[in-house]
């Protein structure tokens, strides 16, 4: 397998891992991990991906990070939002009870419907056109799934307001979870690596990676998050009871210890147009 270009850094890369659906490749310059997928083996995005493959996902929001995204809005009185990746609503949701008189918009490729308040786009992102502009754009685990993160990226720049936000939520590469999924691997256990680097995310964002490419695309970095999810929306594969429950008290280890290094299962970046 020939090197692959990063497309964070456009470094030529070394075949890290291959994997059943895709080759995982590691950029040495910026730390960052991204996937080839290969034939035929591409992730679909259909009512089951979101109803019953990641259930847990979106029947256990984070409102702790929702709560930090709305004390943002509040500071820089943002008036219009753009939600990419919205999946469910479940943001818009829990801003439209919280905020008045302010603009929500989402975009996704679900069949999720608008309500009061809310429109939703059921659209590609990426290959959607249209006018408006907006004051902040939110992108909650959207952004690993994109296989052009540079045209991501400069798009939620150009639908930016002067001046305007943009939150951005992924996976961290540098978090421990992470780390011992990878140390684990190496002694043949590979299970967890499996189902961290599988075919359902495309890149890997190391906390350098996430940082670059924002900043190359014309955003100044404002604040950042280190953060784990809710345990209640993961999704926790045994065979049975007691492997279950090991596996959960694991999770929760190693949740505790990335709070710890702030090597975190997550990372958010606030970024602001410049």
């Amino acid at each position: 397998m020939p090197k692959n270009l990063c497309p964070i850094c456009n470094t030529p890369s070394h075949l890290d891992y291959e994997m059943t659906d895709v080759y995982l490749f590691f950029c040495e310059s910026c730390k960052h991990r991204f996937s080839i997928t290969k034939s035929n083996c591409d992730e679909v995005y259909d009512d089951d991906y979101y109803q019953t493959k990641h259930k847990n996902w979106f029947n256990n929001p984070d409102t702790r990070l929702f709560s930090i995204i709305n004390k943002h809005i509040q500071e820089s009185s943002t008036k219009s939002i753009l939600d990419v990746g919205c999946g469910n609503g479940n943001l818009l949701k829990y801003l439209k009870l919280r905020i008045n008189k302010i603009s929500l918009t989402g975009i996704d490729l679900s069949n999720v419907k608008g309500f009061d308040g809310v429109t939703i786009i059921n659209k590609s992102f990426l290959s959607y056109e249209w006018e408006s502009k907006f004051d902040m754009i939110t992108s909650l685990a959207t952004i690993e799934h994109i296989d052009d993160v540079n045209k991501f990226v400069t798009k939620i720049h150009q639908k930016l307001n002067s001046d305007g936000l943009f939150l951005v939520m992924t996976m961290n590469d540098d978090s421990i979870l992470y780390r011992i999924s990878r140390l684990l691997q190496k002694i043949g256990l590979t299970k967890s690596f499996f189902r961290l680097y599988d075919k359902h995310h495309v890149n890997h964002f190391s906390h350098y990676s996430l940082k670059k490419i924002l900043i190359s695309r014309g955003f100044s970095i404002q604040k950042v998050y280190f953060h784990n999810t809710p345990l209640k929306s993961l999704d926790i594969e045994s065979s049975n009871k007691f492997e279950h429950y090991f596996n959960k008290l694991a999770v929760i280890f190693l949740f505790f210890m990335g709070r710890l290094t702030r090597k975190t299962y997550l990372q958010s970046i606030v970024a602001r147009k410049v």
